[in-house]
């Protein structure tokens, strides 16, 4: 779909975020990251990301937060550097509009102008949704983190390692 058809748009992610951040990650998780959380990690050196605001009324509908660790060669355009997808939520009411996607697209886009080779995230074993975007994507499974998740009543799930290479 092309963007300007999309119900969304999408928004670079600054400190001025943190709040509306918060409360997305919030909708989205049993244990939602706090504004000073995201202020703190928005800080560190290589994080980046967008927000998906919707056209008709500017409401934010979820957001994407990665971080790229680029080597001493890969600024100049040698390559080796590696991302991560520290964070994405899509509102519960904006599931199955293509939000995640675009926000994930967009995030391996700036990953491959940045000089990035592999882009590596988590999820949860349980979240089918997600491994089904993630794997549509182009990732694949490279490692297993045994109850790495909480969720209520103390259950916990694993974590699974997921990364994919990134094409320029």
């Amino acid at each position: 779909m092309a963007e300007t058809h999309r119900p969304f748009y999408l928004v670079g992610l600054g400190l001025t975020h943190v709040e509306v951040l918060a409360a997305l990650h919030a909708e989205s998780f049993d244990e939602g990251w706090s504004a000073p959380s995201f202020d703190t990690t928005l800080r560190m050196p290589g994080a980046y990301g967008f927000v998906a605001v919707r056209r008709t009324d500017d409401e934010p509908l979820g957001f994407a937060l990665f971080r790229a660790a680029l080597s001493g060669d890969s600024v100049s355009g040698g390559g080796g550097g590696e991302a991560e997808v520290l964070t994405i939520a899509t509102r519960p009411q904006a599931r199955g509009q293509g939000v995640a996607r675009t926000l994930m697209a967009q995030g391996l886009d700036l990953a491959a102008e940045l000089g990035v080779q592999t882009m590596f995230l988590e999820v949860a074993a349980d979240n089918a949704a997600a491994l089904s975007l993630y794997r549509s994507l182009g990732f694949e499974q490279t490692g297993r983190r045994k109850a790495y998740y909480a969720r209520p009543g103390g259950l916990r799930v694993d974590a699974l390692v997921m990364a994919c290479e990134v094409s320029p």
